[in-house]
């Protein structure tokens, strides 16, 4: 119901909008763009050199049209095929998994005033996308159905947006009687305020609600997450700090309900001289001590964006309920950019250290070291090549996570080489 009547609002916007403007309609030409992007990989991140390393590529195509087709209304569609090379094993076969990736209308200046409507599926960032964002280095990428409304002035904007994860049924296939509710949404507000040049401020609220009863008393999550953000600038130094308290309930690790208190903590200062730009960074998320069996303190983000936040090789994904066996993740990293005036090379170093949150039950909580190296080339300015990798020094809680029964482990590796094309 809550859908439908939005829609219907949708629909009498934009005819008020149709009518309003008729006389003043852009005849702007249709815009199209794209991008390839082709990856790689070696993979030996399973800590035995005696197995064989994984060996892959990836390959995301994407084609994008966009059209304004009035004054304030703009149309974007875009197109994804994802895969990876050899899937099909026929070259007679194929996926059929051309996708729609991205296809929304954008309504501007509702009712003469700076607000906006987002109606849809699009990708959606906020912040530095540690909670929320798309997910890029994935070659399929996060997108979501749903609503975005915006209120934008010139020292701060407001979000509210709804975004839908598991529909309630297939409309195909209407049940009768009709079920309980089990679709899962998410809600949410987001608002950036900037205090003059240097100073910006963040504010978010994220509520996930599942109506699906898995153990058919609680609902799977009604989970609020709650976040305040600091950035400062300033000539060659930025620091940023952001923070995040979550409360309420879910169904973390897929075992039980369970009531959730939980935090993340983040800093990072940046000072830029030159061609280098090096930055610390500091970063805790909370975790669940191995004897609490009632209630949930490890931090739930499943739908950031980590690879550029916990160590290139990915050990940590945004579900620290099975990378870090519940007990969170602590970690100080280095990077360091190397970028020479009117030079189309740069070299991304990156060293991190990283311990569990809590310790584990052996009383343990060091995960080890990752050393990460990035080349990129830029052929053109909508082209490069990239080749990367790292090296990953695993700890003792590293070793109990992946084979208990091993008590010596390899160091793991692993190296890429990418071709990105924006046409």
């Amino acid at each position: 119901m809550k859908n439908f009547l939005i829609l219907v609002t949708l629909f009498f916007l934009i005819s008020f909008h149709s009518i309003a403007q008729n006389d003043s309609v852009k005849q702007n030409e249709w815009k199209f763009s794209g991008h390839v992007l082709m990856r790689s990989e070696m993979d030996g991140k399973d800590f035995d050199n005696k197995t064989f390393p994984l060996s892959y590529t990836l390959m995301r195509t994407r084609v994008n049209a966009e059209k304004n087709l009035f004054d304030d209304i703009s149309f974007f569609i875009q197109f994804q095929d994802s895969r990876v090379w050899g899937q099909t094993a026929n070259p007679t076969k194929n996926l059929a998994n051309i996708d729609l990736h991205q296809g929304y209308i954008d309504i501007k200046n509702i009712f003469n005033i700076p607000l906006s409507v987002r109606v849809g599926r699009f990708e959606i960032e906020y912040g530095s996308g540690r909670i929320l964002g798309p997910n890029p280095w994935n070659y399929v990428a996060r997108a979501w159905d749903g609503y975005r409304i915006r209120y934008d002035r010139k020292k701060f904007y407001v979000d509210a947006f709804s975004l839908a994860h598991t529909a309630l049924t297939d409309p195909t296939r209407y049940p009768f009687s009709s079920k309980i509710d089990t679709s899962f949404n998410i809600y949410g507000l987001w608002s950036t305020i900037n205090l003059g040049e240097e100073h910006k401020v963040e504010l978010l609220g994220l509520y996930e609600n599942n109506n699906k009863k898995t153990d058919t008393t609680h609902k799977d999550a009604e989970l609020l997450t709650t976040g305040l953000n600091y950035e400062f600038k300033s000539g060659n130094i930025n620091i940023e700090l952001e923070t995040a308290y979550q409360t309420g309930h879910s169904l973390f690790g897929g075992t039980k309900n369970k009531e959730a208190s939980s935090y993340l903590g983040c800093l990072r200062i940046q000072y830029k001289l030159s061609a280098i730009t090096a930055s610390l960074n500091v970063e805790t998320v909370s975790g669940t001590k191995p004897t609490e069996k009632e209630k949930t303190n490890t931090f739930w983000r499943p739908w950031g964006t980590n690879h550029q936040f916990n160590g290139y090789m990915d050990y940590f994904s945004g579900d620290l309920t099975k990378s870090t066996n519940n007990l969170g993740l602590n970690n100080l990293h280095l990077k360091c950019k190397y970028v020479p005036k009117d030079s189309p090379l740069s070299i991304d170093l990156a060293v991190w250290h990283f311990i569990t949150n809590q310790k584990s039950a052996t009383g343990k909580s060091t995960l080890g070291e990752e050393l990460n190296l990035v080349g990129r080339y830029n052929l053109h300015e909508n082209i490069f090549i990239e080749l990367g990798g790292g090296l990953f020094f695993a700890g003792e809680v590293m070793k109990e996570i992946y084979n208990p029964s091993l008590i010596e482990k390899d160091i793991s590796f692993w190296t890429y080489v990418r071709l990105d094309v924006r046409l």
